[in-house]
């Protein structure tokens, strides 16, 4: 693994905005270490595209943070994880075009008038290797019949 610091530089300004959106950090399902998505746009104006990165059990990366989809053109926001086993993961996360801030306040608040393509077909779920590597294809989730998620948190335990 790598050693030192684990740190993902971003940026911020005084007027609230950000490089990192939203994320979450999960447990492995052996307990050996940890995995992290999170949203990042490398400059104001910039969609938010989602990044991955591996930690070890004292929280040094395993590898480097990489982007997820580098080839997409679209904000990827609302990301969330969960382990697998065998150092795979299941990330789920919302595509849109546009505002990254304005689209994840409106998956937030279904009443916000969420444009009908990103509720239609935002969704998404994509497994990935312990190194960030996409196994297969990311999977529309409407396209299974599954609704879109009103909150922001995909992959969220909810109380039965």
């Amino acid at each position: 693994h790598l050693s030192g610091k684990t740190r993902f530089d971003g940026w911020g300004d005084g007027a609230g905005r950000q490089g990192v959106a939203q994320g979450a950090v999960k447990a492995e399902a052996g307990g050996d270490g940890f995995a992290g998505v999170w949203s990042f746009a490398t400059s104001p104006g910039e969609p938010h595209k989602l990044y991955f990165a591996g930690l070890t059990a004292n929280a040094t990366w395993t590898a480097p943070p990489r982007r997820v989809f580098p080839s997409s053109p679209l904000a990827e926001i609302s990301g969330n994880l969960a382990p697998l086993g065998g150092g795979r993961w299941l990330i789920a996360y919302t595509e849109a075009v546009g505002g990254t801030l304005l689209d994840g306040l409106r998956v937030f608040w279904d009443d916000w008038g969420l444009p009908e393509d990103v509720r239609a077909h935002g969704s998404r779920m994509a497994i990935l290797s312990g190194d960030g590597q996409v196994l297969g294809e990311p999977v529309d989730i409407s396209a299974l019949g599954a609704p879109f998620p009103v909150e922001i948190n995909h992959l969220a335990e909810r109380p039965s």
